[in-house]
This record gives C-alpha cells, structure tokens and sequence, in this order.
C-alpha cells in the first residue's frame, strides 16, 4: 500500500467514526454507516471489525455500532477545544451589558450541559437559578434544549423520554412532563431553522430564556450561549431586538473555539 492508499483509508475511517459518533451512544446501523460515508457496504464492515479489535467501535447486541470505550482515552489527550477563553468571556460580557440580563456560556456533557461562565447584566433582578460549573440534563436549561436540537433523532429521543427524571420541583417539566415533551418535539424544526429557542417559564416559573448554539468548525454544534431574565424582561415584542444581538454574539464566539 503505498503512501496515497494509506492516506485514503484513514480518511475513510475517520469518515466512519464521524458517522458512528453522531449517534451517540445508541448506535446506528451498518447500512446507514454506508449511506450517510458513501462507503460501499462490505468496506465499512472491513473497517468497523478492524475499529472493534482496537476498541475504537463496539456492537451492540441488536447490531447497531457505536463509538467504543478506547476513544474516551484519546480525547482526554485532545486539546481544550476553547482556543480563546479571553474572546469568549469579553463576548459574554458585551451581550450582558448590551442586553442588561445574565449571559451564560455552556459545553456539551455526556447527557447535559456543563456551564462554564456567567456575566451579569445591569438590571438589578437577577435569575440565578444556574451557577457556574453547574452541570444540567439538556431538557432542564435553554442551552441544553437549543444543543438538543442539534443532535441525532436517537439522542433527542432519549433526552425527551428521561424529561421526567431529570425535571426539578420546581419546574414546568415537574408540574406537566408530557406537554413539555411534546412542546420540544415540536419546537426541535423551529430551533433549527431560526439559530435560536425563546420561551417563558419553560425551566422554571417566573423565568424567561432564550439560547442559540455557538457554531463549530469543526463538528455539530457543542457550546451554546443564552440569555436569562425574569419574565417581563424578555416579552416577544423584545425577542426580534435581542435575538439579533444573541445570534451576532453566538457567530463572533465561534472564532473562540474549534
């Protein structure tokens, strides 16, 4: 195999595990791994038994393939995907000071969100109901709903039927699980389209929030930012301003990252 070759089946591989990754840890099956590659079937077979000896890949028992445990140690070798934590905090402060409400930074974590930065506004009613380094199912906070629109169809699934679970007492989710479920459901095409999620008394009474995904060059969305307030500070007549502002703030933080 000369050089060329060589190149091509790691490029293939990596286009695999891309593939295998997005679905989280459902898994997915093999003719959707060559569907999604353009990889003939009999390739990827060849490169998923060679990616299980090494333990990059595992199959699951109902012949679905996902991302294998070896993978985890890698990644903890990978370099901070936070390029430039200064931009990221001087961005977060700026769309606090411009919209005067809290501005929150959060990252992807296994099943949830893990917020990283918080700056404050100047209004003096504040809604710290999430504090930093705080970790939260994705259904319990706007930045986890706006990523979960972003993920596979398995992984929103999963998030939506464990709604109930992970809802805190005092939450919307606590006092009517199966109308938020099916609110998310039909929110997740919206989300999409329009780069961010709006509503009030959503997470908890009293509390407006919105949140756009921080965009990666890299991979599906990981980072959000959002905006939290007391509910009279974000009616809808005042969404169109700071949505803007939100998005603006979201395409100029992607610099920061990878």
């Amino acid at each position: 195999m000369d050089a060329g070759d060589s190149v091509q089946v790691i490029k293939r591989a990596a286009a695999v595990l891309a593939a295998i990754a997005r679905e989280g840890v459902d898994g997915i099956r093999l003719v959707d791994i060559s569907r999604i590659t353009g990889i003939a079937r009999p390739s990827v077979h060849r490169m998923l038994q060679d990616l299980i000896d090494i333990d990059y890949v595992e199959r699951h028992s109902d012949k679905l393939y996902a991302i294998g445990p070896a993978l985890f140690t890698l990644g903890l070798a990978a370099p901070n995907p936070i390029m430039n934590p200064i931009l990221l905090r001087t961005l977060a402060t700026e769309l606090a000071s411009a919209t005067g409400d809290t501005v929150y930074v959060s990252m992807r974590h296994v099943d949830g969100v893990h917020y990283l930065m918080r700056e404050e506004g100047q209004y003096p009613i504040r809604t710290h109901y999430i504090g930093m380094g705080d970790v939260r199912a994705y259904t319990n906070t706007y930045s986890g709903m706006v990523l979960l629109a972003h993920l596979s169809q398995a992984e929103r699934n999963r998030a939506i039927e464990q709604l109930p679970l992970n809802a805190p007492p005092e939450s919307a989710a606590a006092d009517d699980p199966e109308a938020l479920q099916k609110f998310l459901l039909d929110t997740f095409d919206a989300i999409r389209r329009d780069g961010y999620f709006w509503a009030p008394n959503i997470v908890r009474q009293g509390v407006a929030g919105m949140a756009a995904v921080i965009p990666s060059h890299t991979s599906t969305p990981y980072m959000a930012v959002s905006i939290s307030a007391i509910e009279s500070r974000l009616p809808a007549e005042r969404i169109p301003e700071v949505s803007a502002l939100l998005l603006r703030t979201a395409r100029q933080m992607s610099d920061a990252i990878l």
